[in-house]
């Protein structure tokens, strides 16, 4: 009988993507460490094989006890899925730096941390998965989420990074992009406008960015984590995972000439309201365009890369 692989995850609060990994792994034989700064919002019906763990990625100091006691109960870590974060949404130039701070320490600094303490065991095992949660808007930024895209996007780096240093010692890293994926994460974001604002025309629009990855058949949080499970438990993850709802749209965005992508995006999300109150980002003609456009850029991208799209809708199906 194979042994049994041990599993860290951050941020597993009840409902998010990292708790429904922790119950999907769990279902798969794993003994999975599910983690959080508050244990109080963690509850798994008394399933034996996922254990609360206190952990603020945040903090080196709550890091490192963290991951201590998982290899001194389990004596290894065969998974770690870096899942903790925060939304942090707004006009680029307008969004207060503390809250970017906040971003950046849990998004990014908060990997870092992680991936720290736990790749030397990896590396001494010389055995080991990393799978960083990165996001879709990793690859094509959209407006009024400049912030929280850029922490993804150095995820997606940091991870580009260590998947070459960690391959000899057989350490795999993968980045894993969810698209629209049912969860409470636009529920604890808010806009914060300064008095000062200079978009308070484009408020509705601002809102309504704020939850759309909870629009437009999202993507059920249970699926997405079997779809996930499964291959980040492969012997060779790949080097991406990219699945849910707008994910393959959003991946093709990444080829679009930037000039064409920002008239795209501005008309989705309503940059317009700044200019004119009466600006019309849905109509049929703006989505025929919007349309015609993604399908003359995928047929550029076939043309030239026919295996990477393939693998890209496959991931995203």
């Amino acid at each position: 009988m194979s042994q049994r692989k041990i599993v860290l995850i951050t941020g597993c609060s009840d409902g998010g993507i990292g708790h429904h990994m922790a119950v999907e792994l769990a279902a798969r034989g794993c003994t999975v460490y599910a983690s959080a700064r508050n244990t109080s919002k963690i509850t798994y019906a008394n399933d034996k094989s996922i254990i609360p763990l206190e952990l603020d990625v945040t903090s080196m100091e709550s890091v490192k006890a963290a991951v201590a006691q998982v290899v001194k109960e389990a004596g290894r870590i065969d998974v770690l899925v870096n899942n903790a974060g925060m939304s942090c949404m707004g006009p680029m130039v307008e969004v207060d730096i503390e809250r970017v701070r906040q971003a950046y320490d849990t998004n990014v600094l908060g990997v870092a941390r992680v991936c720290q303490v736990v790749s030397p065991h990896m590396i001494k095992q010389r055995s080991g998965t990393i799978a960083n949660v990165g996001s879709v808007v990793g690859y094509s930024c959209t407006p009024w989420a400049g912030v929280y895209a850029s922490t993804k996007s150095a995820v997606h780096a940091m991870s580009d990074a260590m998947r070459m240093e960690l391959s000899p010692f057989n350490v795999h890293v993968t980045v894993v992009a969810p698209g629209g994926i049912k969860s409470h994460f636009a529920d604890n974001s808010s806009l914060e406008l300064p008095e000062w604002t200079n978009y308070e025309p484009a408020r509705p629009a601002i809102e309504a960015r704020i939850k759309y990855s909870q629009s437009g058949g999202v993507t059920p949080t249970d699926e997405f984590a079997r779809v996930v499970a499964g291959r980040i438990l492969a012997d060779r993850p790949s080097a991406y995972i990219t699945y849910g709802n707008h994910s393959t749209l959003t991946w093709l965005l990444y080829y679009v000439p930037p000039v064409l992508r920002d008239r795209l995006l501005a008309r989705r999300f309503n940059t317009g309201l700044l200019r004119t109150k009466d600006a019309d980002s849905s109509s049929s003609a703006g989505s025929l365009k919007a349309l015609l456009a993604l399908s003359a850029a995928a047929v550029v991208v076939w043309a030239v890369n026919p295996a990477g799209v393939a693998r890209s809708l496959v991931s995203s199906a």
